[in-house]
């Protein structure tokens, strides 16, 4: 797995984008939402995401958005409504 980007949202979960990588293809990306709010101090994986092929991460915002880029065109959709804006 390699990390690529990582940012907080603004109830301080973490955010991470990673691509692992396969033997025959480019790879694929996933951003992973951890929850850091525990009782134990470990933090939690609540979710996560396959970024679609063809697409590439362009940044995450603080309010659950992501910003992506496909044929020269720029996407916006919202981690927590799963929707593109």
């Amino acid at each position: 797995m390699n990390n690529k980007y990582c940012t907080f949202n603004l109830k301080g979960e973490f955010i991470l984008y990673s691509v692992i990588k396969k033997y025959s293809s480019g790879g694929c990306k996933i951003i992973w939402n951890y929850s850091t709010q525990t009782k134990n101090n470990k933090w939690e994986c609540k979710r996560f995401y396959r970024i679609p092929e063809g697409y590439e991460l362009i940044s995450i915002s603080k309010y659950d958005k992501v910003y992506l880029v496909s044929n020269n065109s720029i996407y916006e959709w919202n981690i927590i409504t799963e929707r593109g804006v």
